[in-house]
């Protein structure tokens, strides 16, 4: 509300006094968009009127004094000074400032809305920012609504601003709240009346938005609990506000991306410590290994080499018989040392996690007292202290890599170690094919209807899945499909190199080449 047009008008009969008579000093720009005008007044005062039409810190006021640096300055409207204002005005229901000097010349001071500038009509038009020959239009707008008007507006259910484009949204939420929230067009009707009259005899108050933004208002608002931080002036008012919005902003620029980056830190620390932590709570897959390394060594003899599986009896356990997925490269020698590696590596693997589950404890906690310890920070100096304070701890939280177990998508993991990816949207479904899979990662896709991408990731570019798991994956694949309640889905299965993405299309769309066809049941492993 600081460049809202009572506040504005407000500011016109504060300043008249001050500036009837005063000669123009200087004009100059030191910072984007700002433009500084210093006065002498009758009294031999100066005076700095301090304007700004950069988006988001659009203000006017003033202050006592001058403080032109010495440089990195940019003269502004030189042919202005010497010269003598005659008096300020505002235009009739719009915001408009113009200052009257007496050789004819007016300045005219837009502060809003996407054309902000200041306007010199010194023989010509030419203005502050940009080659703007022209001024903006007025509004025409009526002083206060009828209850006819209101009752319109409420009959078509229209916003009560249509009425009222004057009033920004605080005040209208004052008019409801005066209302007592009853839609009766005479009571509105008169409630904008008294505001207007309060209006008159401005009551400056600095009071806090949702986002903890001072706001400023020329009247007590009764829908706000809080009774506002009461100002002397309406230009004292707005060079508080003004000034708390740039401290503010320079604040944000410092503090928003080191907040960010804590969290983010946070989340994926906390979610690394989870998946450790799951993992170690699940039963290991080690024995499972050795024990059908066991089996395969116990009856090698009667098993045939070139199978993808076997089905033996559990000599060691109850008996029952357990299938076995197998290379069909190996013997049975071979694929029982293959399972005795992958137990080994197993054991291995569940010993450095939980070494290294301690380290992810204390990561966690160092990255969540950051964290909590920035969140009090309110200060671009003490935001600074806290940056050198722990600079070496911030160095490292930049530099960290992402988390390379954090895939975006679906993940299954299947027998003997095999991964399965199954895209969550489009967009997921173009990065998994055309950027994440390898060109030897098995592709997959129910055939003939919409459904995921499903990537069956492989071990190099001459392994060999068992015919099992490329049937689990494509039950996957279809159960990720529109054809997850048939008995049988058909499943393309082909190698990612065949899949491509015609150009200019959508995400998730492809051509496939050289596709195979296959009908499995739909389904997820258990």
């Amino acid at each position: 509300m600081l460049t809202n047009y009572y506040t504005l008008r407000a500011l016109v009969w504060e300043w008249n006094p001050r500036l009837a008579g005063a000669r123009i000093l200087d004009g100059y720009s030191q910072h984007r968009g700002s433009l500084i005008l210093v006065f002498e007044d009758v009294q031999g005062g100066q005076w700095s009127l301090n304007t700004s039409v950069q988006a988001p810190n659009m203000h006017i006021f003033m202050y006592a004094g001058a403080n032109r640096s010495r440089k990195n300055v940019v003269d502004v409207f030189p042919e202005l000074r010497n010269e003598t204002v005659e008096r300020l005005r505002i235009a009739n229901r719009d915001r408009q400032i113009t200052l009257q000097l007496t050789n004819g010349s007016c300045l005219h001071f837009f502060v809003y809305g996407p054309k902000a500038n200041v306007y010199l009509d010194h023989e010509g038009i030419t203005s502050f920012r940009g080659d703007f020959t022209t001024l903006p239009a007025l509004r025409s707008v009526v002083d206060v609504p009828s209850a006819e008007a209101v009752e319109s507006v409420l009959a078509s259910g229209k916003m009560l601003r249509s009425v009222l484009p004057l009033f920004p949204k605080k005040l209208i939420e004052e008019v409801w709240y005066r209302a007592g929230g009853i839609q009766d067009p005479t009571t509105i009707t008169s409630v904008i009346g008294e505001m207007e009259d309060d209006l008159q005899n401005p009551s400056p108050r600095i009071y806090w938005d949702e986002e903890r933004k001072p706001l400023l208002s020329m009247i007590r608002l009764g829908h706000i609990a809080a009774e506002g931080e009461k100002m002397s002036s309406t230009d004292e008012a707005v060079r508080v506000v003004a000034r708390r919005r740039l401290a503010l902003h320079r604040f944000s620029g410092t503090y928003d991306p080191l907040i960010r980056l804590l969290k983010k830190r946070v989340v994926q620390s906390e979610n690394g410590l989870s998946r450790v932590e799951e993992e170690l709570s699940k039963p290991g897959r080690a024995d499972k290994h050795e024990h059908f390394g066991h089996l395969l060594m116990a009856q090698a003899h009667t098993l045939k080499a070139g199978s993808d599986e076997v089905r033996v009896a559990d000599i060691l356990g109850d008996g029952a018989e357990v299938t076995i997925v197998l290379d069909p490269r190996l013997n049975a020698i071979e694929n029982a040392q293959a399972y005795y590696g992958k137990a080994k590596r197993s054991r291995e693997a569940r010993k450095k996690s939980m070494e290294r589950i301690q380290g992810l404890k204390r990561t966690a906690q160092n990255t969540q007292s950051l964290y909590e310890q920035a969140l009090n920070l309110q200060t671009v100096e003490e935001v600074k202290t806290f940056q050198m304070k722990n600079e070496g701890h911030l160095k490292a939280l930049m530099a960290a890599p992402e988390d390379p177990d954090a895939i975006p998508y679906r993940r299954f993991v299947l027998d003997a170690g095999y991964e399965v990816w199954v895209g969550r949207n489009a967009k997921q479904n173009d990065q998994l094919t055309m950027h994440d899979a390898r060109k030897y990662d098995l592709w997959l896709h129910a055939r003939g209807v919409a459904g995921s991408h499903t990537v069956l990731r492989l071990r190099g570019r001459t392994d060999s899945p068992p015919k099992q798991i490329i049937e689990q994956a494509a039950s996957i694949a279809a159960w990720y499909s529109k054809a997850r309640t048939s008995g049988l889905a058909p499943v393309i299965v082909v190698e990612r190199k065949y899949v491509r993405k015609p150009r200019k299309a959508l995400p998730g769309t492809v051509v496939v080449e050289r596709e195979k066809v296959i009908l499995v049941e739909p389904g997820l492993p258990e």
